[in-house]
């Protein structure tokens, strides 16, 4: 599943992202180069989360398999890699 909330600033955006933080179980920021500068957040279980500008992105994959695909990729890094595609091509 993937989701994206637009909030009215990006104080507001803040607000919600770190309510998603909160919520999700197991979460642990993204810290260094690998959070392309924005908060950020992954779960064992497949969740990332990522705030740019007024909106919160949401990808979550742990509906999926533990490993998914030919070269048996995590779900959580599956989740961060659909992450990072979407934050290159977002355009405020």
């Amino acid at each position: 599943m993937l989701s994206v909330q637009e909030a009215a600033d990006d104080g507001a955006a803040r607000k919600e992202f770190d309510s998603l933080q909160s919520s999700t179980s197991g979460a642990a920021p993204i810290e260094g180069l690998a959070n392309l500068g924005f908060p950020a957040f992954q779960s064992e279980s497949g969740i990332v989360g990522f705030v740019k500008d007024n909106m919160t992105l949401k990808v979550d994959a742990s509906a999926l398999k533990e490993a998914v695909g030919p070269h048996q990729v995590t779900r959580s890094a599956l989740a961060y890699q659909v992450a990072t595609v979407i934050l290159a091509c977002w355009k405020s």
